[in-house]
């Protein structure tokens, strides 16, 4: 039954504590603690020797297996390393075109300060039109770097004059850079092109080398004409010569020509030893020319 209403709460009875009975002098509760302490310490020592086991495995397994210390460091490094890295590779953006404007305006200053300094020597010539002049090393490299200088910068000029969009008056140029655009496989062109420019060498290289083979050929024809025509011009000789022999025998003379067919004789067999040697010594040149052109148009293409 529920009650409603006040209702009052019944106080609570504190329980009191249990009291251990003394301990009795012929109760046996020492021998029964000996015995659990003993266990217990066998227990712990079993449990030593398992884990000195297991430390030596793992030990032996990887000697860096308990290096918490150390494994800890190389972690918090290469955490830190990256970062040092951002800080060292960063620099500043604008600083380096500040720095090169600036180096551009001091020579530029440069320049029209020496070109004031000629104009007042030249009011000066007069006076000092008859003596040395003295220029030191430095101030002619100076003087070189600022002609470098300004062709460069006289180049540069002229790119920004050929590239300003308001100029253009057509899409040609549109098109043309349309070509070196890598989207649009500007490398494979440029491939092709290395490839083509490769196959040119090799077919330039063979038709030298082939050049280079066939100048002996070329030179020996004219001179086996010249060999013919010079063996012909030395029997004529011997063919007249022996006509006044024939003559001069029909006629009854008892004068045998023998120091003129001696004569001949000699000059025949010494005209083609000469014209054998002449004719080595012209393919041999030429030879030689036909190597040196082309070694010559192969380095000029190597340094294209």
């Amino acid at each position: 039954m529920k009650k409603y209403g006040l209702q009052i709460r019944a106080p609570s009875q504190k329980k009191q504590p249990t009291l251990r009975p003394p301990p009795s002098i012929f109760d046996e509760d020492e021998d029964v603690d000996v015995e659990k302490e003993i266990s217990r310490q066998a227990s712990k020592t079993k449990s030593h020797k398992e884990t000195e086991e297991q430390l030596k495995k793992a030990l032996e397994e990887d000697p860096s297996a308990f290096a918490y210390d150390e494994v800890i460091d190389d972690i918090k490094q290469k955490a830190i390393v990256p970062k040092l890295q951002d800080r060292q590779d960063r620099k500043p953006r604008y600083v380096q075109h500040l720095m090169k404007k600036a180096e551009q305006r001091q020579k530029e200053h440069e320049i029209v300060y020496e070109r004031k300094l000629a104009k007042e020597r030249e009011k000066d010539d007069d006076l000092f039109s008859g003596k040395d002049k003295f220029i030191t090393g430095a101030y002619k490299r100076k003087l070189e770097e600022q002609k470098k200088w300004l062709a460069e910068e006289r180049l540069r000029e002229l790119r920004e004059e050929r590239d300003d969009v308001t100029k253009k008056t057509d899409l040609s140029d549109f098109y043309f850079n349309m070509e070196k655009n890598v989207a649009l496989g500007a490398r494979g062109i440029e491939e092709k092109e290395e490839q083509r420019k490769a196959k040119k060498l090799e077919e330039e290289i063979r038709k030298e080398e082939k050049k280079a083979d066939s100048p002996a050929e070329e030179v020996l024809l004219p001179e086996s004409q010249d060999v013919g025509s010079s063996r012909k011009r030395s029997m004529e000789p011997q063919e007249e010569e022996e006509e006044k022999d024939a003559s001069e025998k029909k006629i009854g003379s008892d004068v045998v020509p023998e120091e003129k067919d001696s004569s001949t004789k000699e000059e025949a067999k010494e005209a083609p030893k000469e014209t054998t040697t002449i004719q080595h010594k012209k393919s041999e040149d030429a030879i030689a020319a036909a190597r040196e052109r082309f070694l010559a148009r192969k380095k000029a293409k190597v340094e294209e």
